[in-house]
């Protein structure tokens, strides 16, 4: 099923445009609409159609400004121009911003069905052409792919120094200076097993031949690298999220594999790209299983301040809190033999340090559980330890004192994951607050709500449908239609009325929702329920 989205700042037009992909009997269905671009936006980016179909001319933002922006945020969209006779040779310039087709007003029923057949077979040949050009590969490029690849991978492992890389990337004809820096990992699996290494490649390079600011490399069997450059924080985290959403359309589409992805913090040199890229692997280590087939990055699980820096590839060189913030069950037992490694031989000064070691664990623990789970009562986590006798009686043998640290970081991990969304909850718990409250208000919109919770529109649309299970949009429509349903069955307002308050200007917009999702006109719904009081009245 191919998605299509509609922007038409003529009711009636717009009405007659959405029937008429109603009554298409291909595999297409229309899931939003728009009065002007600026609107559209903001829904197509949560939204995130397979199909645009606007018109040229409208107030605050023309179909073709719309076009550009709508092409950047997703590569993958096909644009279908309505323009009127005037307008026509003004279209024709619209190709170098991405459109592929014109239809004249007034649209015909035939011209429409056309113009998205040639779209739907425009996608599947995107499909196609993605699989083909790793075939296509020349032996230079393959080759060039080959060198790219090795000095990518040398510079998250920090084998090479700045200085080295930017002499390699010159040889290589590759960009790598930047101001901002951000890397992704991403886990690939399929549901059989590894997939098709070759094919995901193919996809991946495909999608991003055209892109300057991302760079990108394979890592193992199963993991892909990408380091994002930007000028700005704020831009290089809104391009490392959409990189991420592009990467989970074009190699999830097959339905058989699954991407996990982290992001790092954003970092400014060279030489910290590969802190960053320790940062991103060792959130997806920890926080893979929790977060499976989801993009998330540190401040979304709400963990650090400031990135992760290691001194070497060995994960156990950092403190035993940031040790306990990114461990997993599997690495208990080496946070454990690590505080047992240096004891004295002296039984007295062995017995007070094992009971100091003891009490800090459980402190350290009780302190990383209550920043993952900010709103849990301290004296209910301190309930899950030891007491101070225990922790004492537990310090006399060095058998019973690593079996209780093993204890407390078993349960440390527990209880963190058991909140470690805690950041995204409260972050969604004030965007739906907002929208509840501010549901009436027309302008209402992805880009208003990411703003009042201070992240950006990718940011937030990713953490909001990952969270919610369902977009923006869709919460948004929800929350009306809902309001909607209660006016209907408690008042005599008119469907316009009731349209105006609760955000919608066109009534003809609202009754379309309304009965799709319903399944039956607000009229019909009103009598029903009309009739449902009846019977209970007489009863």
């Amino acid at each position: 099923m191919h998605t299509v989205f509609l922007v038409e700042d003529e009711p009636l037009i717009r009405q007659n445009i959405r029937k008429a992909i109603e009554k298409s009997a291909g595999p297409y269905t229309c899931i939003g609409e728009a009065a002007d671009g600026e609107l559209a936006l903001s829904m197509i980016r949560d939204l995130r159609p397979d199909i645009l179909i606007t018109d040229i001319k409208m107030p605050f933002m023309d179909g073709l400004t719309l076009a550009r922006h709508a092409k950047a945020i997703i590569p993958w969209l096909r644009i279908i121009i309505v323009s009127g006779y005037d307008e026509f040779e003004l279209a024709r310039q619209a190709i170098s911003v991405g459109v592929d087709q014109f239809i004249l007003k007034p649209v015909a029923g035939p011209d429409l069905t056309e113009a998205l057949e040639r779209a739907g077979e425009q996608i599947m040949e995107h499909k196609r052409n993605r699989v083909l050009l790793m075939n296509e590969a020349s032996d230079e490029k393959s080759m060039k792919y080959a060198l790219v690849s090795t000095l990518l991978e040398q510079l998250c492992a920090g084998e090479i120094t700045a200085d080295e890389t930017l002499r390699r990337a010159d040889e290589l004809g590759m960009d790598i200076l930047s101001k901002r820096y951000v890397v992704l990992v991403t886990q690939y699996e399929g549901k059989g097993g590894l997939p098709d290494r070759q094919q995901i490649t193919s996809k991946v390079k495909f999608m991003l031949m055209d892109e300057t600011d991302v760079l990108y490399f394979f890592s193992g069997l199963d993991h892909l690298v990408h380091i994002i450059k930007g000028s700005e924080d704020v831009d290089v985290t809104e391009k490392a999220y959409h990189t991420a959403q592009t990467l989970k359309h074009e190699i999830e589409d097959d339905r058989d594999t699954v991407l996990t992805i982290s992001i790092s913090s954003v970092c400014v040199r060279i030489s910290a790209i590969r802190d960053a890229f320790h940062e991103a692997c060792i959130l997806l280590k920890t926080f893979g299983e929790t977060n499976h087939g989801r993009v998330f990055c540190a401040g979304d699980i709400d963990r650090l301040e400031n990135p992760v820096t290691v001194s070497d590839d060995s994960f156990f060189n950092l403190n035993i809190e940031n040790q306990l913030k990114f461990a997993i069950n599997e690495d208990v037992p080496v946070i454990v033999e690590g505080l047992t490694r240096d004891l004295t031989s002296n039984e007295m000064h062995s017995v007070l340090y094992r009971y100091y070691i003891l009490m800090d664990l459980t402190n350290t623990a009780i302190r990383i559980i209550r920043d993952f789970n900010p709103d849990t009562d301290p004296a209910g986590i301190a309930e899950n330890f030891a007491g101070l006798r225990q922790v004492f009686q537990s310090s006399m043998s060095e058998e019973e004192f690593s079996e209780l640290s093993t204890k407390i970081c078993y349960k440390a991990i527990e209880l963190r994951d058991s909140g470690n969304s805690s950041h995204h909850v409260k972050i969604v718990r004030r965007a739906c607050e907002y929208i509840l409250e501010n549901f009436s208000e027309p302008d209402i919109s992805l880009n208003t709500v990411a703003a009042h919770v201070a992240l950006s529109p990718t940011h937030f649309s990713t953490v909001f449908s990952q969270e919610m299970s369902v977009t923006f949009i869709e919460y948004l429509t929800s929350v009306r239609i809902e309001k909607v349903k209660e006016m209907l069955a408690s008042t005599d307002e008119k469907i316009v009325s009731i349209a105006f308050s609760v955000g919608y200007n066109e009534p003809n917009y609202l009754s379309y929702l309304f009965k799709k999702r319903e399944g039956l006109t607000p009229k019909e719904y009103r009598q029903h329920r009309g009739r449902e009081r009846g019977k209970v009245a007489t009863s």
